[in-house]
């Protein structure tokens, strides 16, 4: 309650029966017990920001022509493992990049991180190579794997949502 309180009215609540109950040294060892102590963004189910693909189509001029996130798919669980995908890409992706910081690279752990970057790659250009061919007049296409950048929720501003490229490809159809 604190924590909203302060957020939204900038002081903390002065309530005398709330008081007794917020953590101090008298109530520290219920809270450690309890659990009560962790808060909610470390814990808390489903609290990384969203990953997810999108697929631009241009003509031959390179002009946008269309532009799609779901690849066709209509049905809510399709959707939400094309989500799952691009998180797992996203993962794999971060998980390449811990392996090339290695100090002990090795030529076989080099060439296992190629594999792993031509994974991505190859991944990415067959994922939207069916959508970019049935689209009219669709000469390339441009696969992007993106998420969301939190916002800070001490800048207290609308604004909308800024997106981070992780990884893109550009790819002709023929």
């Amino acid at each position: 309650m604190d924590g909203y309180w302060i957020y939204h009215f900038n002081k903390a609540p002065d309530v005398p029966g709330l008081n007794l109950f917020k953590q101090n040294p008298r109530t520290e060892l219920y809270y450690i017990l309890s659990g009560t102590n962790t808060g909610y963004g470390f814990y808390g189910i489903k609290t990384s920001t969203e990953k997810f693909l999108r697929l631009t189509f241009f003509d031959d001029t390179g002009k946008i022509i269309g532009s799609d996130r779901y690849f066709g798919l209509s049905t809510r669980s399709g959707m939400a493992r094309l989500g799952s995908y691009a998180s797992y890409l996203a993962n794999y992706i971060a998980d390449t990049e811990k392996l090339q910081e290695d100090e002990t690279r090795s030529p076989e752990n080099k060439g296992f991180i190629e594999f792993r970057k031509d994974y991505v790659r190859k991944a990415l250009k067959w994922l939207g190579k069916k959508e970019a061919e049935a689209f009219p007049g669709c000469e390339s296409y441009k696969i992007e794997l993106l998420t969301v950048i939190p916002e800070d929720i001490r800048d207290r501003k609308d604004r909308k949502p800024e997106l981070y490229v992780i990884e893109e490809g550009l790819y002709p159809i023929r």
